[in-house]
Formats: structure tokens, sequence, C-alpha cells
């Protein structure tokens, strides 16, 4: 059984293997001078939230998604793991507490582990796991909008407007018509660029200053943080609507990293993934 680790270290575990979501670090020993305000009671609710939309699209599939809080764990992490017909994500209480990740910033991380399992291609060659790029792509195309996509969260979503950052800002209300969509885009913007200051490792990236790299094949770990604010973004300006009850190539017999795999997501995503770490075939 294999397991994806996501958010920079390895978990220690009897499973065989880990691909670690950034370069091992020991950030877990190094505490920040500040943590955020999140309680555990917030970490659980956001954890909840999200699960109530997937575990019945989880078992649609075919599949027990369960989840892990490990509040108390240090550990500045989370992953998705699969075993059987189990889906397994689990989140720690060292990533909700760092300063730079805010609730929606948590709610991505959650929503990018899940795109593990449900994001399909382009996935790690030969295995279940979607890879890092299109896990991120899904967490903002797929997973925040259809999670704060409802009425609930139109408060908050309006709200966001205050503090967007005014490049994202003209770009989402250049591709989006609807004020709705356009205030959810806010939203995630917002928290992609909190997530960022910490895959940044010490720099802060922004919108208005993608990755030029351009890669000769499909990366399939982890792009650097200014590559990662790219993919979030991305997603958020993609209009195609995502089929929540398909996973592109997930279950293809030639595999989900292949051209058939790719020509099934064409009608479940947009061509804008970001060339730092997409190549089509």
């Amino acid at each position: 059984m294999k397991y994806v680790l996501s958010f920079l270290v390895m978990f220690a575990s009897t499973w065989a293997s880990a691909s670690s979501f950034m370069p091992e670090n020991t950030l877990h020993l190094y505490p920040p001078e500040t943590e955020s305000s999140m309680t555990e009671e917030e970490f659980s609710k956001i954890i909840d939230d999200i699960m109530a939309v997937y575990v019945p699209e989880a078992k649609k599939f075919g599949y027990n998604l369960i989840v892990d809080k490990l509040w108390e764990n240090n550990t500045v992490n989370a992953y998705a793991s699969e075993y059987g017909t189990t889906w397994k994500v689990a989140m720690f209480g060292g990533l909700a507490r760092r300063p730079e990740v805010t609730a929606d910033g948590f709610a991505l991380v959650v929503c990018h582990e899940l795109g593990h399992h449900m994001g399909g291609y382009p996935a790690y060659p030969g295995e279940w796991a979607s890879s890092e790029g299109n896990s991120d792509y899904w967490a903002t195309q797929a997973c925040a909008r259809r999670v704060w996509g409802n009425s609930a969260s139109k408060q908050l979503n309006e709200e966001a407007v205050d503090s967007v950052d005014h490049f994202a800002k003209a770009k989402y209300d250049q591709a989006w018509s609807l004020q709705g969509d356009r205030s959810l885009c806010y939203r995630i913007a917002n928290a992609s660029h909190g997530l960022a200051k910490l895959l940044g490792g010490g720099t802060t990236p922004e919108f208005n200053t993608p990755d030029t790299t351009v890669v000769r094949s499909t990366y399939f770990k982890h792009p650097n943080g200014q590559c990662r604010l790219d993919t979030y973004f991305a997603g958020g300006l993609c209009l195609t609507k995502h089929r929540n009850n398909f996973i592109p190539g997930r279950w293809n017999p030639n595999g989900q990293d292949g051209v058939l795999a790719q020509n099934e997501s064409l009608g479940n995503s947009c061509g804008n993934r970001p060339k730092c770490w997409f190549k089509a075939l």
C-alpha cells in the first residue's frame, strides 16, 4: 500500500512507501513565534463540512472515505492514502496552527488531499494518486467551488472582496460574469495566497509574478511555491463545470496518466494548467 504525504514531512507509518508533498523538513521542531487563531473546534468543523460533501461521492465510486483528525500532532503535514476500497485523509494540527494557513487555506489543503483520490488525470505514473499539481488544480476548480458555492457561504464569499489581491480580482472579474462566481473566486484567491506564503520557502509568491518555467513533460511531484499558486489561480479561472460523478482516467485500462486518460479529462477541466508542471501529451 502506498500513500501520498501532502505538506512538508513524512508521517511515520507502517505503510510501504510515501511521496512527500514538499521536500522533508523540520518545521514542526521550530514553531513560529505566533500561531493562527484556529481552534480545535474550527479545525474539526472545516474537515467535517468538506467530508459531508465528499463521503457520499466516494460511496458512489465504491469507496469508503475516512479521515483522521490529528489536532494534537504538531507535524506540519496532511496526507491521503488508499488501501482496498478505503480512501483515507489525515490532517494535522501542526499545519492548521501555522500563521500562514488561514481557515480557508486549511480547507484548500483538505481539498488537495481529496484531489489525490478524485482528481484523476494526470496521476503519478502507474499509481492511484492524482499528481500534486493536479490535486492543487482540483482543489480550486472543483472542491472549493463546490464547498463554498452554496447560499450558506455567500456572506464569507462577498467579504473576500475586501482583501483580495487586485491583480487576481481583475482576472477573475474578466473571466466570470456573475458577481456570485467572482466573489467565490476572491475567497479562493485569499486562501491560496496564504498557503503560498508557507509553500514559498521564505519567499511570498504573487499572482502577478507567474513561474515562467516550461516543462518538457508533466512533473508529477511537487512544484515550487509560485507554480503552485499559479495552479490554484488557474483552477479558479476555469469556467468548465467539474462533473462530480467522474474521475478522468481513474479506471481507464491504459492507466490514468496516458493519452486516453487525458482525453477523458478534456470535458472536465480547462486547458489552462500551468506549464511550470503540466505538459499535454
